[in-house]
């Protein structure tokens, strides 16, 4: 799994798709390997604040099944879903269900640079939202990140070599 076993920090947004505006949230993410089985089973430990909504907590498992896929479950303030997730290559793909089958989440997790990125969908009965996750270390997320002096957010497509 691409998000290894240590302290996690991030920030993201969420939204309604027939909102343009988000919701920005900061995550503090725990995320542990079952001692007995390592690399196989994890549980994750979510705080999220969200602004304007307070702190929330989300609790992960993540069990290794004997079909090459994943089990896993997540609960949070008010709702529970499970299902299957594919961990063995990037992306990481989950599609997750509570127990009516009337809400469905689906969701990405994928290596950047320098930190993980996760997106997903959920659908309930008469709703569907989106978000989006950036999550570094720990360790990495208190230093600022690296940039180039001058360069700002411009990409250049001419060549850097002058020519004779």
């Amino acid at each position: 799994m691409i998000l290894e076993a240590g302290e996690w920090l991030g920030r993201g947004s969420f939204r309604p798709t027939n909102e343009s505006l988000g919701t920005a949230f900061r995550a503090r993410v725990k995320v542990s390997e079952d001692a007995g089985v390592a690399g196989q089973n994890f549980l994750v430990d979510v705080e999220l604040d969200v602004d304007g909504g307070g702190k929330r907590a989300v609790s992960v498992w993540i069990v290794a099944d004997e079909f090459g896929t994943y089990a896993v479950t997540v609960r949070g303030d008010g709702f529970q879903v499970q299902g299957s997730a594919k961990l063995a290559s990037e992306p990481h793909l989950a599609l997750l269900w509570n127990e009516s089958g009337d809400t469905h989440v689906s969701c990405a997790l994928f290596a950047l640079p320098d930190s993980r990125g996760l997106r997903g969908f959920a659908k309930t009965s008469h709703l569907t939202w989106t978000w989006e996750l950036a999550l570094r270390p720990a360790r990495l997320a208190e230093q600022p990140a690296k940039r180039r002096k001058g360069l700002g957010n411009v990409v250049s497509l001419a060549s850097r070599r002058k020519r004779r």
